[in-house]
């Protein structure tokens, strides 16, 4: 998930929905209400009330049941003690899904770095997808592809808020990568954070080149919002008719837009499958992920203003088609997925994330389309703060991380089926920065939602670095 703070700098410059003004609107009162000195009083002592009555947290220092405590930075965790832990999982997985609960944390990065080798190394996964959007994408994964020949800086401002913390992934990549040229790491991006003119652009050449009738392209470039717009500036127009109308005008010719794009997205993909020229396979791809990044920011859009849920959905579906296409360009029966923890959740039960609602992640898609094994590892911590900001600390009877942390743990593994699991139907999972008087997170059932988990006590920012814009490349 991109940062709560970058949605909220992009909704303040292309305008806020109704809904969710509401919803402010609703805690600022909320908020009033608790101010009162009666209200308060009497808050105070239901607090008191509930709190003095036994709880589930385990006294400082002991171990919750089903927790393993790992006595060492991640780092210096031994491929023999993951095989202990997650060895089966691991093997039997066709993806195995890395997600963050904050961008650039330094302690959640060095995790998923430990585990990306380990996934690399000893179960010889070769393709590592990204948050991060598929053109965009591309300059960094031509660094790595060039990593066989030649050792170059990498350039890390393609990704989403880069820091210090993440070089040493990449520099792995790249040694690995001179080490065995004939079978090397191939990296490339998922998400739709493009700039739309370069995906219709794609669109009229590749049509072209693999033969489809350009007729097609022509009815998209007729019908589809924006086909005709080369910059942000002449965007920021569409966004405030956006804002106003709450979808593209005429509404109701957007399920054509959709439509169209939706055909050239399948018959490329058939063209890639079949196809015995590499040049015609790569471009066959190559037209799919346009037409699918292309669909997905364009439904993003026009559901943003009017319907938070269906918006964020249309992202997330593009991720899943997404990461399927790549899976099929690169003929790579397995991969790596590393992303924020919304976008790599099971999603088996409905959660509300940070008050948008029950968002679907690209998993979720990605699993109802193909029917491939997803294993997903959600990365957490009490103290948190990264490129995103500094988390509120949890306060919750029902949280995750709170428990830990009140149980002594420092560095952490566990399962979804962790005993200590059994004390609420419910859990928080710290996952925002909004400080006082609420839980700010997602509330889920640990089993619906990932896997396993991994709990950092303290994890934070060390060096941001320079990075691109991200809503708008």
């Amino acid at each position: 998930m991109t940062s709560i703070q970058a949605v909220g700098s992009r909704n303040a410059a292309n305008g806020v929905s109704q809904r969710r003004a509401a919803w402010r609107s609703g805690a600022a009162r909320w908020l009033r209400w608790f101010e009162r000195p009666c209200t308060a009083i009497r808050f105070g002592v239901v607090a008191l009330a509930i709190f003095i009555l036994p709880g589930p947290v385990a006294a400082a220092g002991t171990t919750l049941p089903g927790v393993t405590e790992l006595r060492m930075p991640p780092e210096a965790v031994t491929d023999s003690e993951l095989t202990r832990l997650l060895g089966t999982a691991l093997a039997s997985a066709d993806v195995i899904a890395i997600g963050e609960t904050v961008h650039g944390s330094a302690g959640m990065l060095r995790v998923q770095d430990r585990l990306i080798r380990h996934l690399v190394t000893k179960h010889g996964v070769r393709l590592v997808v990204w948050e991060n959007p598929t053109l965009r994408s591309l300059e960094l994964a031509d660094w790595v592809r060039s990593c066989t020949k030649r050792r170059t800086p990498p350039p890390l401002a393609v990704l989403y808020m880069p820091t210090g913390a993440d070089r040493p992934l990449w520099e792995w990549i790249c040694e690995f990568n001179a080490r065995r040229p004939d079978d090397p790491i191939v990296f490339r991006g998922m998400d739709v954070w493009d700039r739309p003119w370069e995906h219709y652009r794609r669109i009229r050449a590749l049509v072209a080149l693999i033969g489809i009738e350009p007729a097609h392209a022509q009815r998209i470039d007729a019908v589809c919002p924006a086909a005709s717009i080369e910059s942000w500036d002449e965007m920021q127009k569409v966004f405030a008719e956006l804002a106003a109308n709450g979808s593209f005008l005429p509404e109701t010719q957007f399920p054509t837009c959709r439509s169209l794009l939706t055909t050239l997205l399948e018959q490329a993909q058939r063209m890639g499958a079949t196809a015995t020229q590499p040049d015609i396979r790569d471009a066959a791809f190559e037209l799919a992920l346009s037409a699918s990044t292309l669909a997905g920011w364009l439904g993003f859009y026009h559901h943003q203003w009017s319907h938070d849920v269906l918006g964020w959905n249309e992202r997330d579906r593009a991720q899943g088609r997404n990461l399927l296409l790549l899976m099929a360009k690169h003929r790579a029966a397995r991969a790596i997925l590393a992303a924020h923890t919304s976008h790599v959740s099971h999603n088996r039960s409905p959660a509300d994330w940070w008050g948008y609602g029950d968002l679907k992640s690209g998993v979720h898609f990605f699993t109802a389309l193909s029917g491939k094994k997803v294993f997903t590892i959600a990365l957490t911590a009490y103290s948190a703060s990264g490129t995103q900001g500094e988390w509120s600390y949890p306060t919750a009877r029902n949280s995750m991380d709170k428990t830990l942390h009140d149980a002594g743990h420092v560095f952490s593994f566990f399962t979804s089926r962790a005993g200590f699991f059994d004390a609420h139907p419910k859990w928080w999972m710290q996952n925002g920065n909004y400080p006082g008087r609420y839980e700010s997170g997602v509330e889920i059932v640990p089993r619906d939602h990932f896997d396993a988990y991994f709990f950092l006590d303290d994890s934070h920012l060390d060096r941001a670095l320079p990075q691109r814009p991200m809503w708008e490349p």
